[in-house]
């Protein structure tokens, strides 16, 4: 199997068209259509309706996407594997969301890189979901998240947690007057959504949705407003009075997991990385610094 022939079928199915995915991978609108009818004389179906103006997957063309997601994404495992350099012995992913990655995760790397100067450690950033099901097919090795899956394959460690604070860019600013001030919802999974939800007598319109702090924390320094943030990230505002702590409203902590699949054949070296995470305080070393509005 010819592995481009995969990627040029997932650029088309992205596009459902030849010319824009002959344009994306650098080649011939022939050339691609030639690939997607090698493809399918492997397969021994059509993957394509190809209508004027209007490609559409078959439905064996729809089941194939995930496949040829997945060879691609082994394939691409495999190439970085091998191309590991002499003086490292393995290669290891780690994989968190995106808050996680903001919060304390980046700080981290300098430490790993230190402590197993023999690993190559190779990070992903994406959503619960896509981090479970890349556990599950062997393509992640560990993963960090507030909300982990109830699997039997996969063991779930927590490593901590994190303090949560309602904070807000005026000193005045009271749980009633957040949406006068403008809310920005930032989604710190399930649990956390539904309690601070509750805190308001009646929902709260968000100006801004994010799954970044970091985006959170510019927009109130640009244009103000009130945002759920960690402690660790924006105790040096509260310190210099940038930001408020909003009253009447009390910290929320959020456990932090630690997922693996119990069977790895790098066991070994996951375990001493999930023990390096638990020790680890889960705030960033270097704080991280935005201009706020005085």
């Amino acid at each position: 199997m010819d592995i481009e022939l995969l990627r040029t079928f997932l650029e088309v199915s992205k596009t459902r068209h030849f010319a824009r995915a002959a344009e994306n991978l650098y080649l011939t609108q022939s050339a691609v259509s030639f690939r997607v009818k090698q493809l399918e004389q492997i397969v021994g179906v059509d993957l394509f309706i190809r209508q004027r103006n209007n490609i559409r997957l078959t439905p064996s063309g729809e089941r194939l996407v995930s496949h040829a997601q997945n060879m691609l994404a082994a394939w691409q495992l495999a190439l970085q594997d091998v191309g590991v350099s002499e003086q490292q012995e393995m290669q290891l992913s780690l994989g968190g969301i995106t808050s996680l990655w903001e919060t304390f995760l980046q700080s981290l790397l300098p430490y790993l890189a230190k402590e197993f100067p023999a690993t190559l450690i190779r990070t992903v950033i994406s959503s619960h979901i896509e981090l479970t099901q890349s556990l599950i097919e062997n393509r992640m090795d560990i993963a960090v998240v507030l909300d982990p899956p109830n699997l039997a394959e996969l063991a779930v460690h927590k490593v901590g947690k994190i303090e949560l604070v309602l904070v807000a860019s005026h000193e005045e600013t009271r749980i009633g007057t957040i949406d006068q001030l403008g809310y920005v919802y930032v989604n710190w999974g399930t649990a956390s959504n539904i309690k601070h939800a509750k805190l308001f007598k009646k929902p709260v319109p968000a100006v801004l949705h994010t799954e970044h702090s970091q985006i959170a924390l510019e927009y109130i320094a640009s244009q103000g407003g009130a945002a759920f943030l960690p402690l660790a990230i924006v105790q040096p505002y509260i310190d210099r009075r940038q930001l408020f702590l909003v009253p009447g409203t009390k910290p929320s902590s959020r456990n932090v997991f630690a997922v693996y699949s119990k069977d790895s054949p790098k066991i070994g070296q996951i375990t001493s990385i999930v023990e390096l995470l638990t020790q680890f305080e889960l705030k960033p070393q270097i704080p991280t610094v935005v201009s706020l509005k005085p």
